[in-house]
């Protein structure tokens, strides 16, 4: 996967954002993990897993629970539109360039939108962004896309940064079950994604669901923890690269079922079925991982 472009050239918003152990423990007990390297402090390897960083997008300085959408999410507005709803997630493609410190930290999330296209009965947006200290040393570059519902009276800008990635026809070299807490959804919000339709029902209905739906967020952290754990036994310091589009909404309670192709050592092709349905949730996956130590 080439490396993400930099949030410079386009029109960048600079938010301070910040966390603390506490958080970090939070998130991976909202992506279901049970591993003590990212849910007990004193552990020896104690880090944070490696998606954290997606939460602060949501949280900024916050320590509390929030509106939706939350003071940074609206700091980094949709191009204007005309009958825009939602957003929901889309997809995101993640790179770690530093490990974050797990003692907590103050950063910085610099970037803005990136492209806009018509899709469908919406809009695909997409937005860069640099996770950076003061000192400007990059931790983490992404791009997290989004589909506005309902948008229209716009005209398409920017290239579409998401790559594409089509698995292979064999089968799998491992299929992977996870299974989802009921819970899993109001534990995840606590990161900072309070928005009510994954929590409460009589919002969830009036937007089209049968029930409150899991944070698209939440879903790839649970898969991305599969891939880590069967891949190279949840070691965070494997983590390079991801990328995932998100295709269909999960509940609360079902099975995700991760299918995951080597193309080599350090690459590799994955997709996220719900097993309940057989439905594709998670598409367009791809995982890079560091060289192994050879210590």
């Amino acid at each position: 996967m080439a490396g993400i472009q930099s949030a410079a050239g386009h029109a960048t918003i600079v938010e301070p954002v910040e966390y603390n152990t506490r958080d970090l423990i939070i998130y991976a007990l909202g992506i279901g993990s049970d591993d003590l390297r990212y849910i007990y402090e004193k552990h020896a390897d104690f880090a944070a897993f490696p998606t954290y960083p997606v939460a602060l997008y949501y949280k900024g300085v916050s320590y509390d629970a929030l509106p939706f959408p939350s003071p940074i999410l609206a700091a980094f507005p949709n191009p204007r539109m005309q009958n825009a709803r939602g957003p929901l997630d889309a997809g995101i493609t993640l790179e770690r360039l530093a490990e974050l410190p797990k003692q907590g930290a103050r950063l910085k999330l610099a970037g803005g939108v990136a492209s806009a296209h018509k899709k469908g009965k919406g809009a695909l947006v997409e937005r860069v962004f640099d996770l950076v200290d003061d000192t400007g040393k990059i931790y983490y570059k992404f791009v997290d896309a989004s589909y506005v519902v309902g948008a229209e009276g716009f005209e398409d800008f920017g290239p579409t940064l998401t790559k594409p990635v089509v698995v292979p026809s064999t089968p799998p070299k491992h299929r992977v079950e996870t299974k989802i807490d009921p819970r899993a959804a109001c534990i995840y919000r606590l990161s900072g994604d309070y928005n009510p339709l994954h929590v409460d029902p009589d919002f969830a209905r009036l937007a089209g669901f049968d029930a409150p739906i899991l944070h698209g967020k939440c879903t790839f952290g649970h898969a991305t923890r599969a891939l880590l754990d069967t891949l190279v036994a949840g070691d965070p310091r494997r983590f390079r690269s991801l990328q995932l589009r998100l295709v269909s909404p999960v509940f609360p309670g079902q099975t995700l079922l991760t299918e995951i192709w080597e193309v080599s050592a350090e690459d590799f092709l994955f997709q996220v079925l719900v097993k309940e349905t057989g439905k594709i949730c998670i598409g367009n996956g791809r995982l890079q991982l560091t060289p192994a130590s050879k210590m």
